[in-house]
């Protein structure tokens, strides 16, 4: 017995020795957990009554993860822009573009001259055509918080286009829209946004490094999100939680096409895919009672009696990925990289030429 003892005592000895060394050895030669650091101000999440929360004015953060190292600035106004830049001054003679999304349009884990909005302007500027670009976006918006926040800013922006960014995370997170005390608000949950201080998230380095290397195979990552709760936004047929989110998404959409139909405004929904969904659609081999274009599918009908122009870039991310095997996301963060925020903005450049010929 006391052999048993001893057999065992070691084995978990040396395997606890081993995980030390292995997760030494990551630590050292290849980091993988996320940290963020505020340089000036912070957290870049502000609680706000009727948003749930919205950029903090003037703030500066550090985000270092595996994937990239890059800068957060927001100014004055709340917006994503560049560090040390004039504040921004619209072209009373331009057409003034409004942006609203989330992290995607505000351009979590890249540099501000990696992200969409940055590429969609200069490539107005080499047109030759003047156009204000404003990035309302803030990481965590769902569509309800976006409609808000449209109908705050247009008064001041007096925007000729508005172009708000639609992913399944928003189908996901939608709640109707609320009247508390006479006033209009957002159903949401802040807190993670807002008390999100400086300093590394605690994580074994090993274990996410190793959730790294198996989202780097294509079959395997679509596997994995196929057994995520998540798979039920894609699932035929529809389940009971799908149609109650997609009412709630639809009574806010409808709202928004209505709010800048009366302002003689056009409203642009881009519908960006999440990373699954792409490599899912590039396989054509996975689960077969899931569907990855559902939301575009549902939606992208129901917009055009809404006064909205739907455009998915679904099938532009598909065919850009399938034929040149370059990622377009970060894997493991799961947010579009630098190449393919250049992809998307050019299928918005596409999109927006002809309102502007209007």
């Amino acid at each position: 017995m006391r052999n048993l003892i001893r057999t065992v005592a070691l084995i978990l000895l040396n395997t606890a020795v081993a995980f030390f060394v292995i997760e030494l050895g990551v630590r050292f030669l290849a980091p993988s957990t996320i940290s963020t650091n505020y340089l000036v101000g912070g957290p870049l999440g502000l609680e706000d009554p009727v948003l749930g929360h919205r950029n903090r004015p003037d703030t500066v953060a550090r985000v270092k993860a595996p994937e990239y190292d890059v800068e957060y600035f927001v100014d004055s106004n709340g917006f994503r822009g560049m560090r040390d830049a004039d504040p921004m001054d619209l072209n009373s003679d331009a057409v003034t573009i409004l942006l609203l999304g989330d992290s995607f349009t505000f351009g979590a884990a890249n540099s501000v001259d990696d992200i969409w909005p940055t590429f969609l302007s200069q490539k107005f500027k080499e047109d030759g055509r003047p156009v204000n670009i404003i990035n309302a976006g803030v990481e965590g918006y769902n569509t309800a918080q976006q409609a808000l926040y449209l109908e705050e800013l247009y008064s001041k922006y007096q925007p000729d286009i508005v172009l708000t960014m639609f992913l399944p995370n928003d189908l996901f997170a939608n709640e109707p829209i609320q009247t508390v005390d006479g006033i209009d608000v957002a159903v949401t949950d802040a807190r993670a946004v807002v008390r999100a201080g400086a300093g590394k998230r605690s994580s074994l380095h090993s274990v996410a490094f190793l959730k790294r290397m198996m989202m780097r195979n294509d079959g395997l990552y679509t596997s994995l999100y196929a057994l995520t709760p998540r798979r039920e936004f894609f699932q035929t047929p529809p389940s009971e939680l799908f149609l109650s989110k997609l009412n709630a998404t639809k009574s806010i959409l409808e709202r928004m096409g209505k709010f800048c139909s009366e302002n003689d405004t056009d409203l642009v929904v881009i519908s960006v895919p999440q990373l699954f969904q792409v490599l899912y659609e590039a396989s054509n081999d996975g689960p077969g009672d899931l569907d990855a274009s559902i939301p575009d599918d549902v939606l992208a009908p129901l917009a055009e009696g809404w006064d909205i122009q739907w455009v998915s870039v679904l099938d532009t991310l598909v065919q850009v990925y399938t034929s040149s095997k370059e990622d377009l996301y970060h894997r493991y963060d799961g947010h579009l990289n630098a190449r393919g925020n250049k992809v998307v903005a050019e299928a918005i450049h596409e999109t927006l030429l002809p309102l502007l010929d209007r």
